[in-house]
């Protein structure tokens, strides 16, 4: 390859955008075992305390903070990251078929 020549490896940004929509399936299920798996009901740390409903109430502030904070952020940033993935394959798939045809038109 000459000088100022590039080689783009598109299966590698394939893997790449497979692994990243990976972990966006893996994420919906965190998503939904945070949500639907992380429940603390009355009583369940005990009775006869003061601060038993303290810590059901802060459990449910971190809960909250977990799902529509981190896990949402982190989803979108990964989501985020496969489109652009994906938007980059595309270009320089397109670059490299301009570049074939300019070095071979049909004729």
């Amino acid at each position: 390859m000459a000088k100022g020549d590039y080689a783009v490896d598109l299966e590698a940004l394939d893997n790449v955008g497979k692994k990243l929509n990976g972990v966006l399936r893996a994420m919906s299920k965190t998503k939904g075992d945070a949500k639907n798996s992380t429940h603390l009901p009355a009583g369940a740390l005990g009775k006869g305390f003061g601060e038993e409903r303290e810590i059901r109430i802060e459990h449910d502030r971190v809960k909250i903070i977990l799902e529509d904070q981190i896990l949402k952020e982190l989803e979108d940033l990964i989501d985020d990251l496969a489109k652009k993935t994906a938007k980059t394959r595309g270009a320089y798939e397109d670059r490299e078929y301009d570049a074939t045809n300019a070095v071979n038109p049909e004729k």
